[in-house]
């Protein structure tokens, strides 16, 4: 994003936020622009719009308040008990064939299953237990995962964990 759409995204606080005053516009303008060069206008845009256009507390937003807006819309996960019936179905194949099971499973599913050898302990265990304290486990686990995941989209590119080498040079 360049510093002259950053100055029409401040523009756009002002104009919706009346009691929004920076002490000094031209540093805010800066601020906003070094921390946003990475993102999209249009992304940006739209953030904005969905946090005006949803917002209750009357209070302009933070700059990690629209990257955050950003991340959510970028990052599509299951909900998570879609993503514990792939497990579910994963471990009831995972008797002999855990490996390749968890291998068709997303990684975000992975992440929170751990393993292959997970998958196949848990293939060895009596159903109740599944059902009930393993799939627990799991959900807490897959939230985690992707909140972590979510947080990490509203980055930019080159500051996301696991960003190449190349990424972070370009960034």
């Amino acid at each position: 994003m360049t510093r002259d759409e950053t100055k029409i995204i401040i523009r756009s606080i002002s104009a919706a936020y009346p009691n929004y005053h920076p002490a000094d516009l031209k540093e805010t303008v800066d601020v906003w622009a070094a921390m946003l060069k990475s993102y999209d206008y249009k992304a940006v845009s739209e953030a904005l719009q969905r946090y005006i256009l949803s917002d209750k507390s009357g209070f302009a937003p933070a700059i990690g308040q629209i990257t955050t807006l950003i991340g959510e819309k970028e990052s599509n996960f299951m909900e998570p008990m879609a993503a514990w019936a792939l497990v579910y179905k994963a471990i009831c194949n995972s008797g002999y064939n855990s490996e390749a099971e968890f291998n068709k499973l997303p990684a975000e599913v992975q992440d929170a299953v751990g393993s292959p050898a997970n998958l196949k302990e848990m293939s060895q265990m009596d159903i109740e237990t599944v059902n009930s304290v393993e799939q627990s486990h799991f959900l807490r686990a897959y939230r985690t995962v992707v909140d972590r995941k979510k947080t990490d989209f509203a980055l930019p590119p080159h500051l996301r964990i696991g960003a190449t080498r190349q990424e972070a040079i370009e960034g």
